[in-house]
């Protein structure tokens, strides 16, 4: 019975975890197409198993309005992590962000 309750505390530790390393990130990705630092920063969110929602500001007109609200300046990617929004590519910028919980 013992064995039994130190392997279920185990496995509940264990669980804990888990579920910390995948916490959901809220990630919205404003790119083009042909801008490499969109593609670093795709290639960013993937290395790391990060699902993000992406818009391409040139196909989706409500989607550039809505990154021209949120940010004054033009050029991408901009990301908006967990609430903090972030113009242009920056690892650091984007490890803080994501070390900030939704």
């Amino acid at each position: 019975m013992k064995k039994l309750r130190v392997i279920f505390i185990t496995l509940l530790v264990v669980l804990s975890f888990s579920a910390l390393a995948v916490a959901q990130h809220e990630v919205e990705l404003y790119t083009t197409s042909w801008c490499p630092y969109c593609q670093m920063a795709r290639d960013f969110f993937h290395s790391r198993g990060i699902s993000f929602i992406e818009y391409d500001i040139e196909k989706d007109t409500a989607a550039a309005h809505r990154k021209q609200q949120l940010d004054s300046r033009n050029g991408v990617p901009f990301a908006v992590i967990n609430g903090r929004a972030i113009h242009g590519f920056s690892e650091a910028a984007y490890e803080r962000a994501l070390a900030s919980r939704p």
